[in-house]
C-alpha cells in the first residue's frame, strides 16, 4: 500500500528517472513553444554579436548557416532519443557511458549548466541596475535585485515542465519582437543593409574559432535537449519542432544580433539596445527571453544529477526538487564571482567539453542498432558499469579540441577524433559478442594468470 502512495506521488512530477509516459507528453506547438523559449534568449543574441563583431558580414553568414546546419543535426540525432525512449538526457548517456561511468558527463553538464545559469542571471541583473542607476557599492540593494531575479528564474523549473511552457507563451512572441526591433535598428542606424555591409570591418578573428563559439554556444543544450524532446509524442514531431528550433529560430536571431554588432559596434544585445535607444523600452522582452532559458538551463542541470547512480531522495520529483535547489545555490555561487567576464572564452571551452559526449551518444544510438534495444526495450538497462571507451575517446576528443585551436575547426576535430576512438573499440567489441568493460577485466585477469 506504501509503495503504491508512493508511485502515485511520483506520477505527480516530471519523471527524471523513469520513462515518460505517454500520458504525460504535451502537444506539438506547446512542446516547441518550449524549445523556442530556449533558444530566443538573450544568450543566442550575444553569441550572434560576438559573430557580427569580429567577422566581415559575409564571413557572418558563412559562419551563422553553419552553425545552424551543426545544431540542427545534432538536436535532432540527440531529441528523437529522447522522444522514442521517454528518457531525459541523464538517463540516456548510461548506455555509452555505464551505469556508473555516467556520472562523467552528467558532472561536467551539470556545472556547465549552473554556469550558464549564473551568466544569464548576471547580464540581465546588469542591465536592469544599468537603467535605474544603481551601482555595485549599493551592494545590498545590487544582491538584493540579482537574488529576486535568481527566484523569478526558479520558481517555473521547480514546479514542472508545464509551468516552464507557461512562461514561454509570453516570452517567445516578446524576443521575436525584439528580433525584429533589433533588425529595424540596425538598418536604420547603419543606413540600410547595402551601407551595413559596406562598412563591416574586417575581420578580427578566424572564421573557424568564431563558428567553435557559435557552435559551441547551443551544443551543450543540444546534448541534453531529450529533457525536453522526450515531452514530444513521437521522434517526428520532435524532428519538425528542432528544425523549426534551431534551422529557423536561432539562424533568425543569430542574424539579427549580427546585424545589430556591425551597425552599433557593440557585442552585447543590451548595449546594442541602448545604441538604438530603446533599452527601456526592450528590457521587458528581454528580461522574458532570460527567463525562459534561465530556467530551462536550471531545469536540465538539475536533471543530471537526480538521477541513477546518485541516491534517491524520496519520490522521484521530489528528489528532482531538492537537486534543483542545490544547483540553484551553486548557481548563485558562480554569478558571484561574474563568469560573464569570459563569455567567449567559456563558449570555446564548452565546445571542447561537450562535444565529445554529444558524439559518443550519437554514434552509440545510431550506428550500433544491436545496442539499440537497451534503450527502447522497458526493461533494457545498461550493460556496463563503467564503459571504457567511452572515456578513452572523451578524453583524447577534448585534448585534441582544446590543443588544435590553430588547425581547422577545434569543435569539430575533437568530435572527430572522439567519434573514430568510440566507433572502433565499441565495433571491435561487439563483433566478439562482449562490451569494453568486460574486454578490460579479462586482460587484467589475464595478466593476474600469467604472473
Amino acid at each position: 500500500m506504501e509503495e503504491t502512495l508512493i508511485e502515485n506521488q511520483a506520477k505527480k512530477g516530471d519523471e527524471v528517472r523513469s520513462r515518460l509516459p505517454q500520458s504525460k507528453r504535451l502537444g506539438f506547438w506547446s512542446n516547441t513553444f518550449i524549445l523556442w523559449g530556449l533558444v530566443l534568449t538573450v544568450t543566442s543574441l550575444l553569441v550572434g554579436g560576438l559573430v557580427g563583431s569580429q567577422l566581415s558580414f559575409r564571413e557572418a553568414i558563412i559562419v551563422i548557416a553553419m552553425a545552424g546546419v551543426f545544431n540542427t543535426v545534432i538536436a535532432m540525432l540527440i531529441g528523437i532519443i529522447g522522444a522514442r525512449t521517454g528518457f531525459t538526457s541523464a538517463m540516456i548517456f548510461r548506455y555509452s557511458y555505464g551505469n556508473k561511468g555516467v556520472l562523467l558527463p552528467n558532472f561536467i553538464i551539470a556545472i556547465t549548466t549552473v554556469i550558464w545559469f549564473a551568466v544569464i542571471l548576471n547580464l540581465t541583473r546588469d542591465s536592469f541596475v544599468g537603467i535605474i542607476g544603481v551601482t555595485i557599492e549599493s551592494s545590498v540593494f545590487f544582491w538584493g535585485i540579482t537574488l529576486l531575479m535568481a527566484i523569478l528564474f526558479l520558481i517555473p523549473a521547480y514546479k514542472t515542465m508545464k509551468w516552464i511552457a507557461y512562461v514561454d507563451y509570453l516570452a517567445v512572441p516578446a524576443i521575436v519582437f525584439i528580433l525584429i526591433i533589433t533588425v529595424w535598428g540596425a538598418l536604420d542606424t547603419g543606413g540600410g543593409l547595402k551601407a551595413i555591409i559596406e562598412k563591416s570591418p574586417i575581420a578580427s578573428a578566424s572564421a573557424f574559432v568564431v563558428f567553435t563559439s557559435a557552435a559551441g554556444g547551443w551544443l551543450h543544450a543540444n546534448t541534453v535537449i531529450s529533457d525536453f524532446t522526450r515531452f514530444y509524442k513521437n521522434g517526428k514531431q520532435a524532428a519538425i519542432g528542432l528544425f523549426l528550433t534551431f534551422g529557423v529560430m536561432m539562424v533568425f536571431q543569430y542574424i539579427g544580433a549580427t546585424l545589430g554588432a556591425l551597425a552599433t559596434g557593440e557585442w552585447n544585445i543590451f548595449l546594442i539596445m541602448d545604441q538604438f535607444g530603446l533599452l527601456e523600452i526592450s528590457f521587458f522582452a528581454i528580461f522574458l527571453g532570460s527567463w525562459s532559458t534561465a530556467m530551462a538551463a536550471i531545469y536540465f542541470g538539475a536533471n543530471m544529477m537526480a538521477t541513477p547512480p546518485m541516491p534517491k531522495y524520496k519520490t522521484e520529483e521530489k528528489n528532482r526538487k531538492l537537486v534543483l535547489l542545490i544547483s540553484w545555490g551553486i548557481a548563485l555561487f558562480f554569478a558571484w564571482y561574474g563568469p560573464d567576464q569570459i563569455f567567449n572564452f567559456f563558449l570555446q571551452f564548452l565546445a571542447w567539453l561537450i562535444g565529445p559526449i554529444a558524439i559518443t551518444v550519437i554514434i552509440d544510438y545510431w550506428l550500433f542498432p544491436e545496442k539499440r534495444q537497451l534503450y527502447e526495450d522497458k526493461n533494457g538497462q545498461p550493460d556496463m558499469v563503467i564503459n571504457p571507451a567511452a572515456f578513452l575517446a572523451w578524453i583524447v576528443g577534448f585534448l585534441v579540441g582544446y590543443f588544435s585551436q590553430e588547425f581547422l575547426i577545434s569543435l569539430i576535430n575533437g568530435m572527430v577524433t572522439t567519434g573514430i576512438i568510440y566507433y572502433t573499440w565499441m565495433r571491435i567489441a561487439l563483433n566478439q559478442g562482449i562490451t569494453p568493460e568486460l574486454q578490460i577485466k579479462r586482460l587484467f585477469s589475464s595478466n593476474n594468470k600469467s604472473k
